[in-house]
């Protein structure tokens, strides 16, 4: 190839280059999940934005405190973009300023959302958006449960001592269980003497740390009852395991999965952009079909087998869910974790 040529080659790249949209030549970082969460994100989320509006995207995957740790520590000069929380670390991260206000004539879908998935804070400014509702419920096999359960205090039946399984303080929904309990007892966390008194005489297989640790008990037939992860009974049960999930008086206990910009970022148009696109109702049925996490976007219309899964229940909503109050948690999160390691876990 001559000088000429490669002149006018060099040339002509530099005009389809100046002619690409901004966004077509941007590339912004999220941090994600990982398992199944994270696979979903990918395939409803991450892979259809890039598709639609040319942006690239590289996942981080983690859980919500090492992604919270990461933007500590990046704060002047983030390498993220966007985060997914848990509820809880979500409030955490807002308090540290480590994310953004979302600008609701920038990221439209806010208005399309219900109240329960808009997060604020003191100042009335949104700090996150749900892209998706979970729970926590009662997980039982139905080879050796005869009866379903219907409320928290069947765990303590004779017949499932030793068999018995519940998140630890250690996971995400460990202190909202316990705090739930407290609630039925007409006590809070402040007070959780009455509890951690009823839990030192359930006989555990083990608590759980991670949803895949809970699952685990279930497969390996140490656990038959328990507290666990609604999405997470339906997924063994799809691989042909004999288990269940009831919803218990009261309501399960729900947490969701949040989306939010960080703070800072030298990408926020992309950034916002991508956070518009979590919260639509494309994404938002792709998620909730995928991992059966309840739409925190008004209008989507989900399958029957969708529908059936949800984490309200096949005919419930929003309002059926026990949510928790984060910032009462985040509040008493250490003492609770330090009291049920000294009472119930070393008994």
């Amino acid at each position: 190839m001559g000088i000429r040529t490669i002149a006018f080659a060099s040339i002509g790249a530099m005009s389809c280059a100046a002619a690409m949209p901004a966004s077509a030549q941007e590339a912004i970082t999220v941090a994600t999940y990982g398992g199944e969460w994270g696979a979903a994100m990918q395939t409803c989320i991450i892979g259809p934005f890039t598709e639609k509006t040319g942006i690239r995207v590289t996942p981080e995957p983690g859980v919500s405190g090492v992604t919270l740790s990461k933007l500590l520590q990046q704060q002047n000069a983030p390498a993220i973009d966007v985060a997914w929380l848990d509820g809880g670390v979500s409030e955490q991260a807002a308090a540290q300023k480590v994310v953004a206000a979302l600008d609701p004539a920038k990221i439209t879908g806010i208005e399309a959302m219900i109240d329960e998935g808009i997060y604020k804070d003191g100042e009335g400014k949104i700090f996150a958006l749900s892209t998706g509702f979970y729970s926590v419920g009662l997980a039982y096999n139905t080879d050796e449960v005869e009866n379903a359960p219907t409320k928290w205090s069947d765990l303590w039946n004779d017949d499932y001592a030793g068999a018995v399984t519940f998140p630890s303080p250690a996971n995400a929904m460990g202190v909202p269980f316990l705090a739930q309990l407290a609630k039925q007892k007409n006590a809070d966390l402040t007070d959780l003497d009455p509890v951690l008194e009823e839990l030192r005489t359930l006989q555990v297989a083990a608590y759980f740390d991670t949803a895949g640790s809970g699952t685990n008990l279930f497969q390996s037939g140490e656990a038959i009852i328990g507290a666990h992860y609604a999405n997470s009974v339906y997924a063994m049960r799809d691989q042909g395991l004999s288990v269940d999930f009831a919803i218990p008086e009261g309501g399960a206990i729900g947490g969701d999965i949040r989306i939010h910009l960080v703070a800072n970022t030298p990408h926020q148009e992309a950034a916002e952009q991508f956070v518009d696109f979590a919260v639509s109702e494309d994404a938002a049925q792709c998620m909730s079909e995928r991992i059966f996490v309840g739409p925190a976007t008004q209008g989507v219309e989900l399958n029957e087998n969708a529908k059936a899964r949800m984490p309200w229940g096949a005919t419930g909503t929003i309002k059926d869910l026990a949510l928790p109050d984060w910032n009462n948690i985040n509040e008493n999160r250490a003492a609770v974790i330090e009291a049920f390691n000294r009472n119930v876990a070393r008994r």
